[in-house]
């Protein structure tokens, strides 16, 4: 939850459009990341959407129809072999971490973040929210990313704990 001190910062449209159709597929996930952040009141640094599927199966399916909506494809060599004609339920399931290009910019998928066990242990603090018009995602709680960034300790992550310890507030971490 935000403090009195925080207000959310709107989302990049190409952000907000990536993730409607991923809600539109019925893609169960939680958004992490400078964006999570953002919308809990964090100026963001990146724009890239982060986000941690749910694995069941049939999540995992329309999680693949949806990466074939976007056009996705790898931001870096990729962890399926470029033979693979299509992403499917099977691949994904064997996947940690892996960033992608999109129609609507940049998204990494992240199975399992560092100090989580996944979608189910994110989802139990995330809460529901409106970042425009009808779209509304599941959003990491301030702790659970916070918790996140302290064990990644990327340079981007390093630089977003200030923040994300403020918007906290006092005690709280």
């Amino acid at each position: 939850m935000t403090n009195a001190t925080t207000s959310p910062h709107t989302l990049p449209s190409q952000a907000l459009d990536l993730l409607a159709r991923l809600e539109e597929q019925r893609v169960e996930l939680v958004l992490i990341g400078d964006l999570a952040a953002a919308v809990h009141g964090v100026t963001p640094r990146d724009t890239t959407v982060v986000v941690v599927p749910a694995r069941f199966r049939r999540n995992l399916d329309r999680l693949a129809r949806g990466l074939r909506n976007v056009h996705a494809r790898p931001a870096d060599p990729s962890p399926i072999s470029s033979s693979t004609p299509e992403l499917g339920p099977t691949q994904l399931a064997a996947l940690g971490r892996w960033r992608l290009l999109t129609d609507f910019g940049r998204l990494e998928l992240d199975f399992e973040p560092p100090a989580t066990a996944g979608h189910i242990d994110l989802f139990e603090n995330a809460r529901r929210m409106p970042l425009g018009g009808p779209l509304a995602i599941e959003v990491a709680a301030l702790a659970d990313l916070v918790r996140i960034a302290e064990m990644r300790r990327s340079p981007g992550d390093e630089a977003m704990l200030p923040g994300l310890r403020a918007a906290l507030g006092p005690g709280a971490a």
